[in-house]
């Protein structure tokens, strides 16, 4: 396995941190959220992609993945506005098309909350239609569209569970969408781990994980004692599968405070369940 960080958790701090954080810390990449003051997109000149491709070697770092912020104002690809889904589509193919400049062959997107009122059909049938788009482009450039599903606080009843991810493979078609589990959601849902690894098979490429408390969707610290994860044992499931792809930290608020001391925190018990359950890096 090997194992990095979204770097919205030092979203107070500017991108060549994280790279520098990541090799303090033993991490092997950092998840590059698409955002300023990190990698927004339409920010990304030669000059600015030509940067971020230097730490990489500067540091020794590899990126994971590539996570233009969509889960907040002003794009979406469920919006009830057709001008914001036009917007979102040409926003990501531009933002995969930064993935692939800056070395990752991985780029996340996620179907947010499409509103109150709206016909589930209907925005089911857009959001097949903008993610089609986007994985026309990704095909001709080397890039996975990697689809994350969420709690349903963030993403309504449109694209919570493993089933809902099935059935959008089934209906967009391409070879370039793929999967990944966030641990939250599915504790969230009372949906085992397992079911992402059963169903979705080769099409599981990635991993975020963090802690729960079974209720929402804060992402709480690893070893915080009202989580209702066992951690250790939770890579133990990921082991049984035989994952052997990248594991992504997802720590949000609260810990923007103090983003190094939660990493220092997170590296410590990541060494730990590494040693204890024989876990080869890199």
């Amino acid at each position: 396995m090997k194992f990095s960080f979204l770097t919205y958790q030092f979203c107070r701090y500017p991108l060549e941190h994280c790279f520098y954080m990541a090799k303090v810390y033993g991490f092997e990449g950092i998840e590059v959220w698409g955002a300023r003051p990190h990698a927004y997109a339409y920010d990304m000149d030669a000059q600015m992609v030509t940067q971020i491709n230097n730490w990489k070697k500067k540091y020794g770092i590899e990126i994971s993945m590539f996570t233009p912020e969509i889960l907040a104002y002003p794009y979406s690809l469920t919006s009830r506005l057709e001008k914001e889904r036009r917007e979102t589509i040409q926003y990501l193919i531009k933002s995969v098309e930064t993935a692939a400049s800056i070395g990752t062959n991985k780029m996340q997107i996620v179907a947010p909350h499409p509103g109150y009122g709206v016909d589930r059909k209907l925005v089911w049938q857009r959001l097949v239609d903008g993610v089609g788009q986007l994985c026309k482009r990704a095909e001709q450039i080397g890039v996975d569209i990697i689809m994350e599903a969420l709690s349903p606080s963030e993403g309504g009843n449109i694209l919570t569970t493993a089933d809902d991810l099935l059935d959008l493979f089934k209906d967009v078609g391409s070879s370039a969408l793929k999967a990944m589990i966030d641990v939250v959601p599915p504790v969230i849902a009372n949906e085992p781990f397992t079911e992402y690894f059963d169903k979705l098979k080769d099409k599981m490429a990635y991993i975020h994980f963090s802690n729960s408390d079974g209720v929402t969707e804060f992402h709480m610290q690893l070893d915080d004692s009202k989580g209702v994860i066992p951690i250790i044992d939770m890579f133990r499931v990921f082991q049984r599968h035989g994952y052997n792809g990248w594991c992504s930290l997802e720590l949000l608020a609260p810990y923007f405070k103090d983003p190094e001391l939660y990493l220092a925190q997170s590296a410590r018990i990541i060494n730990e369940i590494c040693n204890i359950l024989n876990i080869k890096r890199g």
